[in-house]
């Protein structure tokens, strides 16, 4: 089931700036130009990501959070909460991460 307020990595990109808390889900197309003021952009706008099954961009968010806090330092739950609204994200988390039991029990509810 697919937790409430959430969308695929293949309808929108992350954009970040390293070395700070700045982390954004962007829609994709980004028409409105609000991608303008982050340095790294990973997602949609990555032509590949659209070939991948839903494992497979289960595997690519995390990796690429990871390159986020790692390599470029962005702040960890700055990482986390812009990507809870990414149902690849939700799906790979455990039920005990901040918020996602919470988005689980809604999206059920919901049902």
């Amino acid at each position: 089931m697919k937790p409430m307020n959430t969308t695929s990595i293949k309808h929108c990109f992350v954009a970040w700036n390293p070395g700070t808390d700045q982390v954004a889900l962007i829609g994709h197309p980004d028409y409105s130009g609000r991608c303008g003021p982050y340095v790294m952009t990973w997602g949609a706008c990555n032509s590949y990501i659209h070939d991948l099954d839903f494992e497979s961009r289960k595997k690519m968010v995390f990796i690429e959070a990871m390159h986020m806090i790692v390599r470029d330092k962005c702040d960890p739950q700055a990482v986390h909460k812009v990507l809870l609204d990414l149902e690849e994200y939700i799906d790979g988390c455990a039920d005990d991460m901040p918020e996602v039991y919470k988005r689980r029990l809604d999206a059920e509810a919901a049902a």
